[in-house]
Order: structure tokens, then C-alpha cells, then sequence
């Protein structure tokens, strides 16, 4: 049902890059996939987010908004984000938008590359 919604909502925004945010290690070896990149069906995506190795003493949705909206950057770019970002409209996507700050931390990481405009869109708010 997801995949179906995703992929016309897709097709009706402008963008050359595809970028979904990226999960920690500890959730990927607790949940075993990423949510975001399982609804994606035939799009091309890339990966030029990576999560900063950090303990995640409390998981995002245990969080408050204050404490959300304090969380520091967990994101670094991946080696080749430079390369494939510069000059290109970058949309970043997300399962749900609850503060924002996710969306933004990721926006700030992507915007170093030179890219021309970064948006997103998420599933669920």
C-alpha cells in the first residue's frame, strides 16, 4: 500500500537525486532493514548519508519535542556525496516528519556539496 502511494508521490515532484535517510547500526542490526529504502520499488536511490556511530542512549521515538529539536548532527556525508550532489536537485526522503530536525540535520549535510536545492518528502507527518 505504501509502495503504491510513494511511488506516484515521486513522480509528481522534480528532482535528479533520490536520497532516503539513513538508519543507525544499532537499528539496522535490531530491525534488519531500513523502512525508508523498503518501500522504495524500482527508483534509483543513493546513499551519501551516513549516520555518525553514536549511542542512541534513548531512540528517536521515545524522545520529547524539546529533546528532539536538541538532538545533535548524526549524519556525515559518504565519500562519493560530493560527486554525485553537486549541481543537482536533491530530494531527501523520510517515513515520518514529527519536528523536522532530521530532515534539516540531513539538508545541512547535503547542502555542503554544492547541491543546487534539497527538499523531501515524507510518508507520514
Amino acid at each position: 500500500m505504501l509502495q503504491r502511494a510513494l511511488a506516484t508521490a515521486l513522480t509528481q515532484v522534480t528532482y535528479d537525486i533520490l536520497v532516503p535517510i539513513p538508519i543507525a547500526q544499532s537499528t539496522w542490526q535490531s530491525r534488519g532493514f531500513n523502512q525508508v529504502t523498503g518501500w522504495l520499488t524500482g527508483q534509483a536511490y543513493y546513499q551519501v548519508l551516513q549516520v555518525i556511530d553514536q549511542d542512541k542512549a534513548t531512540p528517536q521515538s521515545a524522545k520529547n519535542r524539546m529533546q528532539r529539536l536538541l538532538t545533535p548532527q548524526p549524519f556525515t556525508l559518504a565519500p562519493q556525496a560530493k560527486d554525485l550532489c553537486h549541481g543537482q536537485r536533491v530530494l531527501l526522503l523520510d517515513d515520518v516528519y514529527t519536528t523536522g530536525r532530521t530532515l534539516r540535520h540531513a539538508a545541512t549535510q547535503i547542502n555542503l556539496t554544492g547541491a543546487k536545492a534539497v527538499t523531501s518528502l515524507t510518508l507520514a507527518r
